[in-house]
């Protein structure tokens, strides 16, 4: 099975590379060339189809397939156009629905599965009123979900499909003697067509296409990690020798665990575990949040960043008292991340202070690493906890001591390394919350060129990945630099209009559903409007 995936990666792969565009948009010496490569790249995402699921043109109502498999089904529709094809597109729709896909996941093939359904109905058929209204909810349901997710997998493609259909439907309710709903159809059109406008802007100017292209994403791998490695870079910042990791040879021989850490032996999993938990890392998953088997905690977990991120700290309170009942606080990592949630969650309401709130959440780091060890310099493995603990004791530490120095510098060592590797886009959503609050903290220094790159480097990863976090707050960090320099009197390299900017922050913090940060760019756009 193993080696069947690979085949239908690669096979997808190349069926992606073979995909150049709309035929009917190629000029007419190489048309034919063009035909035939699409027709290929049809044959080759059946193929690739068909060496996981098993007769797909008999329809996949009932089945259990991945996202993967159900882009390739959607190839394969698009491509080779079977008489049912409509129905195909909705089975697929269905089958999203489905509870066991997260918001992520839906939102990866959702929106595209929409755009192909609309995009072939009017295209391939005389599509009605009632079939437009039909094919334009689907289209707003997609922006939903997308918004849900933070993500902006199809969304400019389905922003202009929606406009056309809109377009359409106004036109066709004014001629029916309904003007209040073409006018509630035709207000819609003009959001959507701002935020398109700001899309097309953002993207342009950081030099990444607007468009979809391709589905890579579906393949990315996120955070993955050479355990053998995990385990000698811990116990050497631990300072643990081989023997006392091994318990003078109770848990294992100090042969065993050096062949593991070259990379050399593989080791039976509870053994495994039993070294985790001495280097006091999570036995579950070297990077996890929480420690826990019940789908709720995890649940909480999650309405607790979307309430700190948007400020609703009452509702975070009650929500980490809720958490606090249904994991084990004996675990190091469970009790690390509700004490920085709850420390972090006190100074947002004004219970604590900023050096107050340090002290807590270095209080939270040692329940799995000493802070110097963590500061210290050299080769290192941090959790998300840790590193998240370190960046909060950073933005929340006043001045230049020489303990926020070693801070930043740890920062910047753990991350520049996936800059020099280009692996940014496995480590994107701790890049951008770290590498963001450490281009705040340079723009705060007065180091602004070195601000600002880091803010390009987020954004255009961001757009890359099709992901709406990151991208308001390093925009709004780019013109807050250009601000500073004009008012110190620095040479600026590039001219830049602080109104857009904040629309642009606007737009995109409202594509992430991110109410706190949309409301103070819209308070920084009226301030700059009284001005």
């Amino acid at each position: 099975m193993d080696r069947r995936l690979e085949r239908q990666f690669c096979l997808s792969m190349e069926a992606q590379l073979l995909q150049s565009g709309d035929v009917t948009e190629v000029p007419d010496g190489i048309w034919q060339q063009e035909k035939r490569q699409q027709e290929k790249a049809g044959d080759l995402f059946r193929e690739a189809l068909e060496l996981t699921v098993n007769s797909p043109s008999e329809g996949i109502r009932g089945r259990v397939c991945s996202v993967q498999e159900l882009n390739l089904l959607l190839e394969w529709i698009y491509h080779e156009r079977p008489q049912n094809w409509e129905e195909y597109y909705r089975e697929i729709l269905y089958q999203i629905g489905d509870s066991r896909f997260d918001a992520v996941s839906r939102a990866k093939i959702y929106p595209k599965v929409v755009y192909y359904l609309c995009r072939d109905g009017l295209a391939l058929r005389n599509w009605g009123l009632e079939e437009k209204a039909d094919g334009l909810a689907l289209c707003e349901e997609a922006m939903d979900r997308l918004r849900a997710a933070g993500r902006l997998y199809y969304l400019w493609e389905i922003l202009g499909m929606s406009e056309e259909l809109a377009r359409e439907i106004a036109a066709g309710q004014r001629a029916a003697g309904a003007p209040g709903k073409a006018e509630e159809a035709e207000k819609k059109i003009q959001r959507w067509r701002e935020q398109a406008e700001a899309l097309e802007a953002v993207h342009g100017e950081f030099g990444v296409p607007v468009e979809t292209r391709d589905f890579c994403w579906l393949y990315v791998e996120k955070e993955v990690y050479c355990i053998n490695d995990v385990v000698r870079i811990r116990r050497e910042m631990l300072g643990i020798t081989r023997k006392q990791l091994c318990d003078d040879g109770i848990l294992c021989s100090e042969k065993t665990l050096r062949r593991l850490e070259d990379g050399g032996k593989k080791i039976q999993k509870g053994i495994l575990r039993e070294l985790l938990g001495r280097l006091r890392l999570s036995t579950e998953s070297c990077r996890t949040e929480l420690v826990t088997s019940d789908p709720e905690a995890v649940e909480i977990m999650s309405r607790v960043r979307i309430q700190m991120r948007n400020r609703d700290n009452e509702q975070a309170t009650q929500s980490l008292e809720k958490l606090r009942g249904q994991i084990s606080m004996e675990d190091p990592s469970n009790r690390q991340a509700w004490m920085r949630f709850q420390a972090v969650n006190e100074v947002h309401k004004g219970t604590i202070t900023g050096e107050e709130c340090v002290e807590r959440v270095r209080e939270a780091l040692e329940c799995t690493l000493p802070w110097e060890a963590a500061v210290r310099p050299g080769e290192k493995y941090l959790t998300n906890e840790e590193i998240s603990c370190i960046l909060n004791m950073t933005c929340r530490k006043k001045g230049m001591e020489e303990k926020k120095k070693r801070q930043i510098a740890t920062l910047e060592e753990q991350y520049r390394a996936y800059e020099r590797e280009k692996l940014i886009f496995c480590f994107i959503n701790m890049y951008e919350i770290v590498m963001g609050g450490l281009a705040s903290e340079l723009g705060n220094m007065g180091e602004y060129d070195r601000s600002d790159a880091i803010s390009w480097t987020i954004i255009r990863e961001c757009l890359y990945q099709r992901r709406t976090f990151g991208v308001h707050g390093e925009i709004y960090n780019i013109m807050w630099n250009n601000e500073q320099r004009q008012k110190e009197g620095i040479p600026i390299r590039q001219q830049r209009n602080s109104e857009k900017d904040l629309i642009h922050c606007i737009i995109f913090s409202e594509l992430g559903i991110e109410r706190y940060d949309e409301q103070f760019y819209r308070k920084k756009l009226q301030s700059r409007k009284e001005e």
